[in-house]
C-alpha cells in the first residue's frame, strides 16, 4: 500500500514544482478516504491557533491522521511542497502543524475534526513537552517523518506551514464536496469550499459549472469552464467566447493545465486557446489567441504532439493525457477562460457577476456598469458627429432588436425613448 500511495504522489508532483501548492485527493481507488489534502507554506511561519484559523476559514480542518498509510499520504505530500520544512537545532527538521492538540489538564491528546485519536506516530521521546507544548507538528529526518509537540509560537517564529484536510458531504451523495467545488460539478460560486446549494439549504443539482483558480491556492483568480455544444471550428469557438466576456483557455503554467484537466469530463477533448497559421512550424509556430507569451515549457504536449498526424492541424486541444494539436474542425467542446477586470477593481468581473455583486443584465460576461453608452456608439452612421443622420437611424429602427439592429445603445433588447435620451445626450461633434 504504502509503495502505491507513494508512486501516485511522486507522479502528481512530477507534473510540476507548482502543482505542490494545489489540493490534493487521496482517492479511494488508491486505498484512501476520498479526503481532500493540501500544504500551505507560510513564510517565515505560522503559529498553531493561526493555522487554524486558516484552516477553519477555508472550510476544512488542520489534517487529522487516522492511519499508518493516511500518515504515509500526509507525509510524501509535506515532503514534496517546497519549503515545507526547515532546519532545527535538533538536527531533525521542523514541519507543518497538524490537527492534534493536547486535552487542557491531561496528558491526552485530541483531533480538532473530533475524530479518535487512536493511530499515533510519535518521534522517540515525544512527545515530552507537557502542557508547555499543546500542538502537534510534522518532523522530517532524512527520508522519515513523525511527530513532535511543540509550544503555540515556537521562537516567536512557529512552523514552516500547516496541512489542511477536508471531508465534508454536505450533500450526502458520497463525494467530498472540496473535489465538486474544484472541478464544478457543483456551484461555489463564493469560492468558500462548500457548496452554495448546501449554503442555501436547496438540493443539490450535479452539473456543469465555472470554477475559480483561487489566488489563495496558487493560482491567478481566473475563471474556467468546458463547454459542449453543437459542431463548430476553433473561428465559432473564439467568437462564442467574446460573446460571453471571456476567450478560450491559454495555458502559462502546468499548474494551470493540471487545474484545467481538472474540468474535462473524463477522455473528452476540448478546443483551447492556441493557434498556429497556416505555412508556420508545426513544432514552434504556436500562439495563444490573446496575444500573450506562449511559453513551450509550460506545456505538457501529449505523445507524439506537436506534429502527430498531418500539416493540416492548426489548432490545440486539451485532453486528460496532455495537449494535441488538431484541425480546426474537429470537435464540438471548448474550455473557455475568464480573466477580464474592465473596472479594475482585482477581481475578476465574471466571479463578480456570478456572485451578484456586479449587474450583466444583458448576459454577455461583461458588467453592464463597464459597457455604458459613449458617443461613439451613438454615432451610428460613423461621421465623428452625432446628428439627423443617427437620429433618422434610430427611429427606423424603433422597437424589437433585430439581426440588423445598430440602435439599441443600452443593450437592452429594444430601442425605445432610453436609447433616444442617450443619442440626444451625445448631441454634437463625437471625435
Amino acid at each position: 500500500m504504502k509503495n502505491l500511495i507513494q508512486a501516485a504522489v511522486v507522479t502528481l508532483f512530477a507534473a510540476s514544482a507548482a502543482q505542490a501548492q494545489q489540493a490534493v485527493q487521496w482517492k479511494v481507488s488508491e486505498g484512501g478516504n476520498g479526503h481532500w489534502y493540501q500544504v500551505v507554506v507560510v513564510a517565515p511561519g505560522s503559529s498553531w491557533i493561526s493555522a487554524n484559523s486558516a484552516a477553519a476559514a477555508r472550510n476544512g480542518y488542520l489534517a487529522s491522521v487516522q492511519s499508518s498509510t493516511e500518515a504515509t499520504f500526509v507525509w510524501l505530500l509535506a515532503n514534496a511542497t517546497a519549503g515545507a520544512f526547515t532546519s532545527n537545532p535538533g538536527g531533525n527538521e521542523v514541519g507543518p502543524w497538524l490537527g492534534a492538540t493536547r486535552i487542557l489538564g491531561t496528558n491526552d491528546w485530541q483531533w480538532t475534526s473530533g475524530e479518535p485519536f487512536g493511530f499515533t506516530q510519535w518521534c522517540s521521546g515525544e512527545p515530552n513537552g507537557g502542557s508547555s507544548e499543546p500542538h502537534m507538528h510534522l518532523m522530517r529526518n532524512g527520508a522519515t517523518s513523525c511527530w513532535n509537540d511543540r509550544e503555540n509560537n515556537a521562537f516567536g517564529v512557529g512552523n514552516p506551514g500547516f496541512v489542511i484536510e477536508w471531508s465534508t458531504d454536505c450533500n450526502s451523495d458520497g463525494i467530498v464536496d472540496y473535489g465538486q467545488c474544484r472541478d464544478g460539478t457543483t456551484a461555489d460560486y463564493n469560492s468558500n469550499n462548500t457548496p452554495d446549494c448546501c449554503e442555501r439549504g436547496e438540493a443539490c443539482v450535479v452539473g456543469n459549472y465555472p470554477v475559480q483558480w483561487r489566488v489563495e491556492d496558487g493560482g491567478n483568480g481566473h475563471w474556467y469552464r468546458f463547454v459542449e455544444l453543437g459542431d463548430a471550428c476553433f473561428d465559432w469557438w473564439c467568437s462564442y467566447a467574446a460573446s460571453h466576456g471571456a476567450h478560450p483557455l491559454t495555458i502559462g503554467s502546468a499548474a494551470e493545465q493540471a487545474l484545467a484537466s481538472g474540468t474535462l469530463p473524463t477522455t473528452y477533448a476540448g478546443f483551447i486557446g492556441g493557434f498556429r497559421d497556416p505555412g508556420s512550424d508545426v513544432f514552434s509556430g504556436w500562439k495563444w489567441v490573446t496575444g500573450e507569451p506562449f511559453l513551450y515549457s509550460a506545456i505538457s504536449w501529449a505523445d507524439g504532439n506537436p506534429g502527430c498526424c498531418a500539416d493540416e492541424e492548426y489548432a490545440l486541444l486539451l485532453l486528460p493525457n496532455g495537449i494535441h494539436d488538431g484541425r480546426l474542425c474537429v470537435t464540438r467542446t471548448a474550455l473557455l477562460e475568464w480573466d477580464a477586470d474592465c473596472n479594475a477593481d482585482g477581481f475578476v468581473d465574471y466571479g463578480q457577476i456570478l456572485r451578484g455583486q456586479l449587474i450583466d443584465a444583458n448576459s454577455n460576461g461583461i458588467p453592464d456598469i463597464c459597457q455604458q453608452p459613449t458617443c461613439v456608439d451613438a454615432d451610428i452612421y460613423r461621421d465623428f458627429n452625432v446628428n439627423g443622420a443617427d437620429l433618422g437611424i434610430l427611429l427606423s429602427q424603433w422597437g424589437p432588436n433585430t439581426p440588423l439592429t445598430e440602435s439599441d445603445l443600452n443593450s437592452d433588447g429594444v430601442v425605445n425613448g432610453a436609447d433616444l435620451g442617450i443619442m440626444l445626450s451625445f448631441w454634437g461633434a463625437c471625435p
